[in-house]
């Protein structure tokens, strides 16, 4: 029995191929989740500020945000939170300016460049906020732990090799998110269904990136949207019609949720 229902935003939830749309089926599916009292929560490589626009499409029941690294409930309460090592961040900051690729470093509440870059100023122009405005200062470290480290269209990621605490995930365009080796969204997902006492097996995801792939796998129910790489639906369980084609409102028929 599925008692919660975590989702991915961007192809998933949202359709960018329509104007960053939530489906109308979308939204009668999540909101007969929630009359069902099935936990509804949001699972997603963005940082909570370029989340928070959400709420204003559905009261989810928390956020797992920068691809597992923090984990929130409705009420503000921190269920989980992964920081990065320090010494790793050390390293990328000083391989970001070396060899002039553009990062952001991301903290719980704050974000900062290595190097300026358009890319970066339309990242977060598409997010609907202010692109940073400071270049990162490693001695933050000491009192500010980063969740999350994004390097935007590197031409070679051989240089990180060396770096032993990192995991490298994308959702499929050309921003890489540098994760720590343990992180990831099912260790975010797994910690907010253990606050309401949910088991593995009934979590349901949905996701459509590569950086959906393991909490597709390891969730009890994994569905990839047919808009999906093939990353994700490999993963999967389960592969639904694309977000435009009433794919999660379908799946949730499929296995009989709703």
């Amino acid at each position: 029995m599925v008692k919660a229902v975590f989702f991915d935003i961007d192809g998933t939830l949202l359709d960018h191929g329509h104007g960053g749309v939530m489906p109308d089926s979308t939204k009668r599916s999540l909101q007969a989740l929630r009359e069902k009292g099935i936990k509804v929560f949001v699972a997603t490589g963005r940082f909570p500020a370029m989340v928070t626009f959400m709420e204003a499409m559905f009261p989810f029941d928390g956020y797992v945000t920068m691809n597992g690294q923090l984990a929130v409930l409705r009420d503000g309460s921190v269920v989980h939170r992964m920081g990065h090592d320090p010494e790793d961040i050390r390293k990328l900051v000083a391989a970001s300016r070396q060899k002039g690729f553009p990062s952001l470093i991301i903290e719980e509440d704050a974000w900062f460049y290595t190097v300026p870059s358009p890319e970066i100023d339309r990242h977060f122009h598409f997010g609907g906020i202010p692109a940073p405005e400071r270049s990162y200062d490693p001695a933050r470290l000491e009192a500010h732990p980063v969740l999350q480290f994004l390097i935007y269209s590197p031409e070679d990621l051989s240089n990180l090799d060396a770096l032993e605490h990192i995991g490298i995930t994308s959702a499929g365009g050309t921003i890489f998110d540098i994760i720590p080796e343990k992180g990831g969204k099912e260790v975010g997902i797994e910690a907010a269904a253990k606050h309401f006492h949910i088991q593995r097996e009934e979590i349901m995801v949905f996701g459509d990136g590569d950086n959906d792939a393991r909490m597709l796998r390891w969730a009890g129910t994994g569905v990839a949207m047919g808009n999906g790489t093939e990353s994700a639906k490999s993963a999967a369980r389960y592969i639904t019609s694309p977000v435009d084609q009433d794919g999660i409102e379908k799946a949730l028929r499929h296995f009989r949720v709703l």
